[in-house]
């Protein structure tokens, strides 16, 4: 009985060694496959909720035939839920102004997120965005890297010079923000949640950006495949594939029963 008391006891204190020798990097990895497993591939990649401040009166067209047609087309489709269109980079004079004639052509609204550099060089550009309808945010000022900067660095010399500036054009100071590449560290992600910035990434990549990739049938590909209600879908402004396909986009996922929305209103 004493023996087997011993034996007890000596596999407990060997379990205990065991677990105490776990390496911190072995426990991060299995913290890391935890999250993994919890949280589907297509999840919208968004910390917090997001809300804009001011929402501009835009009068409400008068619907074409064309459009009066898509809305019996509508009515006909099973509405799968909602898409938000996402365009990084702008604003420019070309790519940009060809987008926002598609989506007013379209009755479909997105959400620009714009770089402080060029709404400083194009601010006729970016008031259209606006005036239309869409929703601005922020995407830096030089699209630095931000998991290479310090968090007062993020804030002092990217974010805000480029919400000043949106604000200096329309009343809207922006603060929901996309990193730059999607880059950002864990302890900006909290310190930038508790200075009230609210993080905005994406859950479908059309690979616009990409010329190795990014040819129309690619892009539809991804979008037939890779659609989910909710979906954040990531395009650009600074290449012609983006101008090229975004008819077809927004055709696709219309004829898949899906509304247009901005970030804001998923």
């Amino acid at each position: 009985m004493l023996n087997k008391r011993r034996n007890l006891v000596a596999g407990i204190c060997l379990l205990i060694l065991l677990l105490v020798s776990v390496t911190p990097a072995l426990a991060g990895q299995y913290y890391i496959n935890e999250l993994l497993d919890g949280n589907p591939p297509h999840q919208v990649l968004k910390e917090g909720p997001v809300v804009r401040v001011v929402q501009p009166v835009v009068p409400k067209p008068v619907p074409s035939a064309r459009e009066e047609k898509d809305e019996e087309v509508k009515k006909e489709t099973p509405l799968r839920g909602k898409v938000a269109l996402t365009f990084d980079d702008g604003p420019d004079t070309h790519n940009t102004s060809a987008i926002l004639d598609i989506l007013k052509a379209e009755n479909v609204l997105a959400t620009f997120f714009v770089v402080g550099e060029k709404v400083e060089r194009y601010p006729a550009i970016l008031k259209r965005i606006f005036n239309e309808g869409h929703l601005i945010a922020n995407h830096s000022r030089t699209h630095a890297d931000f998991s290479l900067l310090t968090n007062d660095e993020i804030v002092e010399l990217e974010l805000n010079p480029t919400s000043k500036a949106v604000e200096s054009l329309t009343g809207y100071y922006p603060l929901i923000m996309r990193p730059p590449y999607g880059s950002l560290r864990q302890d900006s992600v909290i310190y930038l949640q508790e200075q009230s910035w609210r993080i905005v990434r994406w859950s479908l990549d059309t690979f616009d950006w990409d010329s190795t990739r990014n040819k129309p049938e690619q892009i539809l590909s991804r979008i037939q495949s890779q659609h989910h209600n909710g979906a954040i879908i990531l395009m650009h402004c600074n290449g012609p594939a983006t101008v090229r396909v975004l008819p077809d986009v927004i055709k696709s996922l219309r004829d898949l029963g899906y509304e247009f929305v901005t970030v804001t209103q998923l």
